[in-house]
């Protein structure tokens, strides 16, 4: 139908074009009795009718662009259809606007459980079995979230004041929720002291230091870390104890890597807790981390209110549940969330 019409409407409008040529000469308006005004006037009815019929007509017909013309052979009227509209648009000349990116949730949900069993060897002495799963997307909202699998063993040990812990473990991290794993296993030996001194009836501080190795499959994840401690509590009354400063300091090296990077983190807190009632307390922690190192694209600055309940199960379980809200900027990004952090852990003693 739309093959048939136009061409009777191209034929139609090449006669009239002929019929109204004598409005151009400009010979009729100097020879005319008639006033030129009544000549255009009664000259232009029959070329606003041509007009009306077909306007796609008449506008191909000046147009001197052979590649501009519609494909009148094209069998699809959709297709027909998409190159009228492409074809009067005029704004090819324009930058293509790009797509408003998916905007990003505004929660982050990190999840925790584990699972335990201790032998206790004597009153200052015992070994841990565990599982530890993990799921966390607060490293980077942007990507799918990480979630880890850790299994492993962990002594403590307890000598005049002090107490010596060691850890053996093996994780898997993967890509999403435990269904894309990595094929890498990462191998944790730690070894740790602290000590609890309390400095009167209310202060305590309890410094501590860490040194870790992990030695992984992929031999850029390779690397050693130290962690140093100092947190000065108050304890207020019976319920109220007051997490006066806590102050850390961590520096880890990459082993493996062409240009060894070497990343040092501070990170400073303060908070206070509640004992709601002998199973349930309330905790309030703010706290600020900053990472420098020689690699500027893994550094970054964070910002952390975290409000947590806990309940214990038993005196050895408890499920909480933390509500808070993270700031995180580095040199390519910055963004603030909403962070969602439940998480459970179950202890068995043998």
């Amino acid at each position: 139908m739309l093959k048939a019409s136009l061409p009777r409407q191209q034929s139609k409008m090449d006669t009239k074009l002929k019929q109204l040529a004598p409005l151009y000469d400009p010979k009729q308006y100097s020879t005319s009795s008639q006033p030129l005004t009544m000549k255009i006037k009664f000259k232009l009815v029959p070329l606003l009718i041509a007009l009306s019929i077909s306007p796609l007509s008449f506008a191909q017909d000046m147009d001197d662009d052979s590649d501009q013309m519609i494909d009148m052979n094209s069998n699809n009227l959709d297709e027909l259809l998409r190159k009228i509209e492409s074809e009067d648009d005029g704004d090819d000349d324009l930058p293509t606007a790009k797509p408003k990116p998916k905007a990003h949730s505004k929660f982050l949900s990190t999840y925790g459980a584990k699972q335990s069993l201790r032998f206790k060897l004597n009153k200052d002495a015992f070994i841990d079995g565990y599982f530890d799963e993990g799921i966390g997307a607060q490293d980077n909202p942007y990507k799918k979230p990480t979630s880890k699998f850790t299994g492993g063993v962990a002594g403590n040990f307890l000598f005049k004041g002090y107490t010596f812990s060691g850890v053996l473990d093996l994780k898997r991290n993967y890509i999403g929720t435990f269904n894309d794993w990595d094929e890498v296993l990462d191998k944790t030996y730690s070894l740790a002291v602290a000590r609890k001194i309390k400095l009167n009836n209310q202060w305590t501080v309890a410094p501590s230091i860490r040194q870790t190795v992990i030695d992984s499959d992929q031999k850029t994840r390779n690397l050693r870390k130290t962690d140093l401690t100092l947190p000065f509590s108050y304890a207020l009354d019976k319920v109220w104890t007051i997490k006066a400063l806590t102050v850390g300091y961590s520096t880890q090296t990459f082993t493996n890597r062409v240009e060894e990077q070497t990343d040092r983190t501070w990170t400073v807190s303060s908070g206070v807790a509640y004992k709601w009632s002998d199973k349930t307390t309330l905790d309030v922690t703010v706290s600020r981390e900053q990472r420098y190192s020689n690699k500027s694209s893994v550094e970054y600055e964070k910002t952390t209110i975290m409000p947590k309940l806990e309940y214990k199960l038993s005196p050895t379980s408890s499920v909480g549940f933390g509500l808070g809200y993270v700031t995180h900027s580095n040199s390519t990004e910055q963004f603030s969330r909403w962070l969602l952090a439940p998480k459970v852990q179950l202890r068995w003693d043998m």
